[in-house]
């Protein structure tokens, strides 16, 4: 590819990625809500929930291995296809339970499939010597994006414009217009640049020398039940509220994401993947166990809803949720120890399912820990597995 097409492909896809993260942002970021207000379930389902909607995670190798005869282009633009389709089923129809989590699955398996090859195509795009700092900025945009959808939820559900009691639920129904944007645009950049076959062996692969990186991914499934489910269910449940808060909190963590995936992005190039997993472990170990204290206390009594302390809530709330930012270092290791450039793509989505088959087996289980011992235990246990992240810094070797 010649330096001006890369250019051009960078700028397309960065528009890709503002989509995906709108549609992300309108959609994904408020079905805590959407599951509370519409079926009313309680903290053991809002756990079991998770199976259905994790479960496609799992799948993700499997399809990446049998599709990749498509390219990373293609194969993304049909998984924005799954996940347009699951949009207008459940922003349209109002569908029953059981009908809305198989739709929840389809629009998942979508999201999951495009998870792995989001990060291999910007691998490919980036300057050489300059990979972090450019999933940094791609990191960025998708961040911003993000923080203008919990803006327009935000303004939305306080004005009553956005309801999950109307016929149309609207947040779902624009983020399936945006979806279809990106799946023209990526249909776009799969003509005009030259395909090739993402996966040589279509079999599912494992290597040894990957378990550093399998390590990580464990360690992330079992961390991000916290980003995306009990951090929320915090908020929504002990605290009683809805999604205009949930959605500043939401625009809080999305622009101090803004700012700090660039810097985690240059700080990867300058230090390397071994220190910057031991940043990321200090990090989520202490951010987990203040959020963990206050959650605990707020259970208890110490305080109420309303009183000075719902403010250190909040703040513990947005820094439990950056360290989703770090996830770039987990894509940027598996390339720097790959055995062969064209296994990245395949392994991404096998470490993909390695953190999903945790996320399915954690997300139950802490469900029933916060119901039987407390949330504070929640986040206690979720903080525990940094020790195999400082276990897979030790045991690797990268290859620039």
């Amino acid at each position: 590819m010649t330096e001006q097409k890369r250019q051009q492909a960078v700028r397309l896809f960065m528009v890709v990625l503002a989509l995906t993260a709108l549609a992300n942002g309108l959609g994904n970021n408020i079905f805590s809500n959407y599951f509370n207000e519409v079926f009313h379930i309680d903290e053991i389902q809002r756990g079991f929930i998770e199976i259905p909607r994790e479960s496609p995670g799992i799948l993700c190798m499997l399809l990446v291995a049998a599709l990749g005869f498509m390219g990373n282009l293609w194969m993304s633009a049909a998984a924005q296809v799954l996940i347009l389709i699951g949009f207008v089923a459940i922003g349209w129809y109002s569908p029953s339970y059981g009908v809305m989590l198989a739709f929840m699955f389809i629009h998942s398996l979508g999201m999951h499939l495009f998870m792995p090859l989001n990060d291999a195509i910007s691998m490919d795009l980036a300057e050489k010597g300059q990979v972090g700092a450019t999933l940094g900025r791609f990191k960025s945009v998708n961040t911003l994006c993000n923080m203008l959808a919990a803006v327009l939820v935000f303004f939305g559900f306080c004005t009553g414009f956005f309801s999950f009691q109307a016929s149309a639920i609207l947040p779902f129904v624009l983020g399936a217009a945006v979806t279809a944007g990106a799946v023209v645009l990526l249909a776009m950049m799969a003509l005009v640049i030259p395909q090739k076959d993402s996966v040589k062996n279509h079999r599912l692969l494992f290597r040894k020398q990957y378990m550093p990186y399998y390590m990580v991914t464990l360690a992330y499934g079992c961390q991000k039940r916290i980003r995306i489910v009990f951090a929320p269910w915090v908020i929504i449940n002990l605290l009683g509220q809805g999604a205009d808060t949930v959605a500043l909190l939401t625009i809080a963590t999305h622009f101090a994401g803004t700012l700090i995936a660039p810097v985690i992005g240059r700080m990867l190039d300058k230090l390397g993947v071994k220190k910057m997993l031991w940043v990321e472990a200090i990090y989520i170990a202490a951010s987990f166990a203040v959020m963990g204290l206050l959650a605990g206390m707020l259970a208890d009594g110490s305080f109420q809803p309303g009183d000075w302390q719902t403010w250190l809530v909040f703040g513990s709330y947005v820094l439990c949720v950056l360290f989703e930012q770090f996830n770039m270092v987990h894509s940027y290791m598996m390339r720097s120890i790959a055995v062969d450039p064209s296994e990245v793509t395949q392994t991404l989505s096998v470490g993909l399912s390695v953190d999903h088959v945790m996320a399915i087996i954690a997300s139950p289980i802490m469900g029933l820990i916060w119901s039987a011992w407390g949330v504070q235990y929640v986040f206690y246990l979720a903080a525990l597995p940094v020790l195999f992240q400082l276990a897979a810094a030790a045991m690797m070797e990268e290859k620039q």
